[in-house]
């Protein structure tokens, strides 16, 4: 194995591994969390997803330098990620929030970057053990942290955050919201997506290794780390986890057992006993069957088919469903940034070509991992992929693991993995002119450049606002100098303009706040919670009742179904029949919360 291909395989298994453990928050939340603060922190929360980004481009984009390689093992499986990733660039400068499509486009990149860098390298069995080696090592250690906050490390953080709240992250906020485990990924559900293509490739890797251990030992190993993962699968309480973990079951026996009535007598066993485990978890009170979740789905599908349908051809903008989905909300659901459909989530954020390419390159994913099987029939690797993947699509149907980079990348690792495994023709190399790969070499470069440029921007513009909010209660004009160095470099952050106008509003500089908050329409128009606002500022300052009627009808008109936005529209029109001086003496109730995702 070369030094260079040895290289790239180690830099794919370490992303394999790291991903799901430190960058398990979802993309268009990049703009909304800040940095960790301090050395506890990036050891045990997540790393922000500039960091992946950053890192892998520096050590990956070098790939593309051999220009031989671009023309070997080409099929359709290998040019559909590039066109995909094309779709979603045409799809960016028409977007409704440039900072969310701006940060999607790129971890979208990194997901193609990596997709390649696999199916160029990863060539043989020793290679694909490296990536499944991280696999498993990343899911013990995930294993660890649920199987702690099953067995009290939930409670305890919970009665730690009632008393040391102010002190916690956002990140770990978020993760509280759910009583059921998630491991170190952003909630339940992204640890079950995880869990379903984790599973097949960590038992293919403890098969291949254990092969010289005795054989009683090989099969407890197996079913001690595999029923671990069945049981903190059900501990997520996931339903679309085992509905793709039956899926993914399904895929593997039928790539394993030959054809005839065994293959069906092996599938209908695994049925059972998957519906046996999912029937004792719900008895148990570990799976609840309301209908919330599913009404709530509903809910977000239909506005996603809204959205598509009223923006047909290039969408809303890459990872934008989250800005506009209010004003097509038809109940009290959250204001969801996500689909929790990958395909439909695609449709409506990048049109229809980015849908249609998307759909085929897993339905071309799912035949040619069939066929990988088939070819390779026995062998581990292939039997793991291809449940894998099929569990991935199948999870993709329910769930926004395309937007999850603790799921998202290990899945596209495991898609190059495919690619390289398989048999393709080979089409003959032709030796390079030193300037083609000049040329290709200072293309390597720009790009890297533009990452660079782009994410450190980011990196540094998330702890220049994570020290103006713990500054804000101290030294306000601290807090200011940090909230202005933020906005210097990242000014198309919508998230970091409407905080610096909340701190403008608290220290009455409503002037401020009024620039700050008209900054953050501009660059998310269609975010509710900032016109709201930027009305209240209006109000406070006692200035231009028309527009104040006009930001709060537009909250109104965003997000219909927020109750504090159409109270404090009711009362506003109510005090502008009344005489002046009562308009700023009974004020609206000040407690309405105000959320990056409303």
């Amino acid at each position: 194995m070369k030094s260079y291909t040895r290289w790239v395989i180690l830099v794919l298994a370490g992303l394999t591994f790291l991903a799901p453990l430190k960058f398990g928050t979802p993309v268009v939340l990049t703009a909304a969390l800040v940095p960790p603060g301090s050395f506890f922190d990036w050891v045990f929360f997540s790393w922000p997803n500039s960091v992946a980004v950053l890192a892998t481009f520096a050590a990956l984009v070098w790939v593309v330098v051999d220009s031989g390689r671009l023309a070997a093992r080409v099929d359709l499986l290998f040019v559909l990620p590039v066109v995909w990733l094309v779709t979603q660039v045409v799809a960016t400068p028409g977007s409704i929030c440039p900072q969310t499509s701006g940060d999607t486009l790129l971890y979208f990149a990194l997901c193609v970057l990596v997709f390649y860098a696999a199916a160029w390298y990863v060539r043989d069995g020793a290679a694909a053990s490296w990536i499944f080696g991280a696999f498993g090592l990343a899911t013990f250690l995930i294993l660890v942290f649920s199987l702690e906050q099953y067995f009290g490390g939930l409670e305890q953080t919970r009665q730690y955050a009632a008393v040391y709240g102010a002190n916690l992250s956002d990140d770990l906020r978020l993760r509280l919201t759910s009583n059921r485990v998630f491991g170190t990924l952003v909630y339940p559900n992204a640890l079950a997506g995880f869990l379903v293509v984790a599973f097949a490739p960590v038992l293919a890797w403890i098969w291949v290794r254990a092969r010289g251990w005795e054989p009683k030992v090989k099969w407890v190993a197996l079913g001690l780390f595999g029923g671990l993962m069945i049981f903190v699968l059900a501990l997520t309480g996931s339903r679309g986890g085992f509905i793709s973990f039956a899926a993914m079951v399904m895929a593997g026996l039928f790539c394993l057992v030959p054809k005839g009535s065994r293959r069906t007598w092996w599938v209908v066993v695994a049925l059972v006993a998957i519906a046996a485990v999912f029937v004792v978890a719900q008895r148990a009170g570990v799976i609840k069957l309301g209908t919330e979740s599913v009404s709530a789905r509903g809910d977000y599908w239909r506005g996603a088919i809204a959205i598509a349908r009223d923006h047909p051809w290039l969408g809303t903008g890459p990872g934008t469903f989250g800005s506009i989905y209010p004003k097509y909300k038809t109940s009290l659901t959250e204001e969801a940034q996500m689909v929790h459909n990958n395909f439909l989530q695609m449709w409506s954020d990048s049109g229809v070509a980015g849908f249609v390419v998307f759909a085929l390159l897993w339905l071309v994913a799912l035949r040619d991992s069939f066929e990988l099987a088939r070819q390779r029939y026995g062998d581990a690797a292939g039997i793991a992929i291809c449940a894998a993947l099929a569990g991935w699509t199948v999870h993709s149907l329910m769930d926004f693991d395309l937007y999850v980079p603790g799921v998202a990348l290990p899945a596209f690792v495991l898609l190059g993995v495919l690619q390289g495994l398989k048999e393709v023709p080979q089409i003959e190399p032709v030796t390079s002119r030193r300037q083609p790969r000049m040329a290709v070499a200072a293309l390597g470069v720009a790009v890297v450049a533009v990452v660079i440029w782009w994410e450190g921007r980011s990196v540094l513009a998330g702890l220049a606002f994570a020290e103006s909010r713990t500054l804000q209660g101290e030294n306000p004009p601290a807090a200011v100098a940090a909230s202005r160095r933020a906005l210097e470099l990242s000014p198309l952050n919508p998230q970091y303009q409407a905080a610096a106008g909340d701190l403008a509003a608290r220290l009455g500089r409503f002037d401020e706040a009024i620039q700050h908050y008209e900054v953050a329409i501009q660059c998310d128009p269609y975010r509710a919670s900032f016109h709201w606002r930027l009305a209240r500022v209006l109000m406070a300052s006692g200035e231009n009742t028309g527009r104040t009627l006009a930001e709060l009808k537009r909250a109104v008109e965003l997000n219909p179904t927020k109750q504090a936005y159409r109270e404090d529209l009711e009362w506003f029109k109510e005090s502008i029949r009344q005489p002046a001086a009562p308009l700023l003496e009974s004020r609206p109730d000040e407690s309405h919360p105000a959320s990056p995702s409303d």
